[in-house]
């Protein structure tokens, strides 16, 4: 999931801005994921040093590793939900190179051979996905400039077929 974005600052704003009351209603459970209680009225502010210095991630819960890195770089608990920690799909919000490097980093790990790119905003993020961080791709050479034919079919080196697919009809190629 992608919020792209000058700065973190204002990515974490816009995904805030378009979550309505969501982000506080998952305050309890960030402060299960961490083991610690996050007092309502201190939603804005990040962790205290105690807060954080007792805070673990949950054995349960393989998102709260991510959650308890947030949450040391210092964030305030509503920013930490921000970032997507509770999400159950990975999300990066910021800058198109953070969002190239999430996407390198899968992909050069063997863990992705493709992505479904899903922008928060349909109206502006895809629109910010491909002119902030498709180039960075295609700067390190692990997204295509150029494609061998104009359809996805040509591209995919299938070849042209017309009508249903034998296979569903039962008739012989």
């Amino acid at each position: 999931m992608t919020t792209v974005a000058p700065t973190v600052r204002e990515g974490l704003n816009r995904r805030l801005k378009y979550s309505g009351d969501v982000i506080e209603a998952r305050l309890p459970h960030l402060g299960a994921m961490l083991g610690i209680h996050i007092h309502p009225d201190r939603f804005d502010e990040p962790l205290t040093p105690e807060q954080l210095s007792s805070a673990h991630a949950s054995p349960r819960d393989p998102r709260s590793a991510n959650a308890l890195a947030v949450a040391r770089e210092g964030w305030s608990p509503r920013d930490v939900l921000a970032h997507g920690v509770i999400d159950f799909h990975p999300t990066v919000v910021g800058p198109g190179a953070l969002h190239a490097d999430h996407l390198q980093e899968w992909f050069e790990a063997g863990a992705a051979d493709g992505f479904w790119v899903t922008p928060d905003i349909y109206e502006d993020g895809i629109n910010a996905f491909v002119d902030e961080v498709v180039p960075i791709l295609q700067e390190r050479g692990i997204y295509p400039t150029e494609y061998p034919g104009t359809t996805l079919r040509a591209n995919l080196g299938v070849p042209h077929q017309y009508g249903l697919d034998p296979r569903i009809t039962g008739e012989p190629e």
